[in-house]
């Protein structure tokens, strides 16, 4: 079993953007203008990111050209694209900020970036090597909270932003969750859904970290 990432290499760029994301999910409360600018700003200046690029970075190509940082806005999504270092290389990502029926801003890095991992569900249990990259997102996540503080920030495959409302009412979801692990949550929010906190570090005042259980 491969013990560290390994960066892809293909003929064709476009295979490394197929397959399912590895994704850091970052979900607010309703935040203002100057909020939303806050958190964009902190993203891009988070020193394992480059950009916001005006297109997408494939392993092998020079960077393109750098592009002015944006907030979504009022009831808009809004992509931008950028580079992220991870243990000794660079993979391409996409930054998604949403501000619709939820807010959030979400990393998204297409797992056909590494050699030889397979894009499904249980592909954070299968290779322990995709930790390196939770410790990036872990450290993105804690640059935005100090920023903004967020509700929620969770790592994964095509993990999505949380929905509150959701943890709340819908069991599977809630569990599914919980026994997944490899979050930040605010700690008022995950008394709500989780009875125990004492198997969670409290890595800020008042937010606690959970690591993938796996």
């Amino acid at each position: 079993m491969a013990t560290t990432l390994t960066a892809a290499t293909y003929d064709d760029a476009h295979a490394f953007w197929e397959g399912g994301n590895y994704e850091l999910n970052i979900t607010f409360d309703t935040l203002r203008d100057r909020q939303w600018q806050q958190v964009v700003q902190t993203l891009w200046e988070h020193p394992s990111l480059n950009g916001p690029l005006s297109a997408r970075h494939s392993p092998g190509q020079p960077p393109a050209g750098k592009q002015a940082i944006q907030a979504p806005p009022p009831t808009a999504a809004l992509i931008q694209h950028g580079q992220l270092a991870v243990e000794s290389f660079i993979v391409g990502c996409d930054v998604q900020a949403t501000r619709s029926l939820f807010e959030c801003v979400s990393i998204l890095i297409p797992l056909g970036m590494f050699a030889n991992i397979e894009s499904d569900s249980g592909v954070r249990a299968r290779h322990p090597e995709l930790h390196a990259l939770d410790l990036v997102f872990y450290d993105i996540a804690l640059a935005v909270y100090d920023a903004a503080p967020f509700q929620v920030a969770a790592i994964g495959f095509e993990r999505s932003c949380q929905l509150i409302t959701e943890l709340k009412t819908d069991f599977l979801a809630r569990h599914n969750f919980l026994v997944s692990g490899n979050f930040l949550a605010q700690e008022r929010i995950l008394a709500e859904i989780e009875p125990d906190l004492s198997g969670y570090q409290e890595v800020r005042p008042g937010l606690r970290w959970m690591p993938a259980k796996y």
